[in-house]
């Protein structure tokens, strides 16, 4: 069925990136609309561990950046917000079984210091004195950390959309898009549609329209085990993470059983256990060494959890850039449109904030200096200063 609709901004993408931004858009009065080729977080938003961290972030923006989210994050869950019931605060804990991972629990104690960051640690000592029963014999040392937060993808995701009253449309697959100064007419598999202005938050799916971005595909093996029965597994109020996962930022090379992990406790008594950060990789196929790596691991480091049954592998597929860090503004050379993708692992716990700044940027208000420091234009000035 041809079409021809015209919108004050479209969003291609409807994770919770996209959703987040139609809620916000709709909030400054813009009539909103959202396409996306499957529907609500099919892809990564769907397939997250939920994690609204700032211990995990890179010093520097990414940490800011998360810090000004988290906070957000709770003024958004306040009574009657849009995220009453779907964020809440929770502990987390992290621990370091060999020296380089102590290393890097204390330049995360330093960076949480030194940037002032709403986490605070709570206990950092030897695993038998932690707060968390049952370390494995490998386990040296815990640093228990309060103030960060948690929120499923999917049900962020489901109450932007719900609660901006945008038009939603999927399966809607974005074949084409024109830019002028005028606005933007987009060609999809079901019409055309015409905007003020354009929002690509469509993860890797932005390659096919803009080749030339520097986005690859990152995958993690995530594993999903059977529900505890009675007093079957110790206590656990928030995601055990082994210090290894803040190395495999900085591609450090672990050994073999020392395989980055995150054991997460699921409202429903199962655990979420994960994550990889392979290259490639796509959600259709599972990678079987690398999951038995991430269990090994986790035995290793919580013994309980051989006692549980795996009843689910799975992948998911992030979206990341060549140097780390998001691309999030207006592209120097096609007026009206914008991008807001290659959050990687960090769309979760940033989304509510890059939403509101992407908001801004569409009313001409503009956004914070941080989110600014991830404009596209960065690579065009890369590319100036190399010729």
């Amino acid at each position: 069925m041809s079409r021809n609709l015209q919108y004050d901004a479209i969003i291609a993408g409807a994770g919770i990136i996209g959703a987040s931004i139609a809620w916000h858009a709709a909030r400054k009065g813009l009539k909103i609309a959202i396409i996306d080729a499957s529907g609500p977080a099919a892809a990564a938003s769907g397939a997250s561990d939920g994690a609204v961290s700032v211990a995990t972030k890179r010093p520097g923006v990414m940490a800011s950046l998360a810090r000004a989210s988290l906070s957000y994050c709770a003024d958004l869950a306040e009574q009657a917000q849009v995220l009453n019931g779907v964020f809440h605060t929770r502990p987390s804990y992290l621990f370091a079984r060999i020296d380089a991972e102590a290393e890097a629990l204390d330049r995360l104690t330093a960076m949480l210091t030194d940037q002032g960051l709403p986490v605070d640690v709570m206990r950092d000592g030897v695993a038998e004195k932690s707060s968390v029963p049952g370390l494995g014999e490998s386990v040296a040392r815990v640093l228990e950390l309060s103030g960060e937060g948690h929120m499923l993808g999917y049900e962020a995701t489901r109450a932007f959309l719900e609660e901006s009253g945008a038009e939603g449309h999927w399966p809607c697959r974005l074949d084409a898009f024109e830019a002028t100064k005028d606005g933007v007419i987009l060609h999809t598999s079901t019409g055309e549609m015409r905007a003020d202005r354009f929002v690509l938050a469509t993860g890797m799916g932005t390659t096919n329209l803009l080749p030339d971005l520097p986005l690859m595909a990152r995958s993690g093996q995530l594993i999903i085990t059977d529900r505890a029965v009675g007093n079957d597994w110790p206590d656990l109020p928030g995601p055990l993470t082994s210090a290894a996962y803040l190395l495999d930022k900085t591609a450090q090379a672990l050994p073999e059983t020392l395989a980055p992990v995150v054991i997460d406790p699921l409202a429903t008594g199962q655990l979420l256990i994960g994550s990889s950060r392979e290259g490639g990789g796509t959600e259709e196929q599972t990678d079987f060494h690398m999951a038995r790596r991430i269990l090994i691991s986790g035995v290793a480091s919580l013994p309980a959890l051989a006692r549980r049954r795996v009843i689910r592998v799975f992948a998911g597929v992030r979206t990341a850039t060549g140097d780390g860090f998001p691309i999030v503004g207006e592209l120097p050379d096609m007026p009206n449109v914008f991008l807001a993708t290659g959050f990687e692992g960090d769309g979760i716990g940033l989304a509510p904030l890059i939403g509101r700044e992407v908001a801004g940027m569409l009313t001409g208000e503009g956004a914070m200096a941080e989110v600014n420091a991830l404009s596209p234009m960065r690579f065009t000035r890369q590319k100036v200063a190399s010729q």
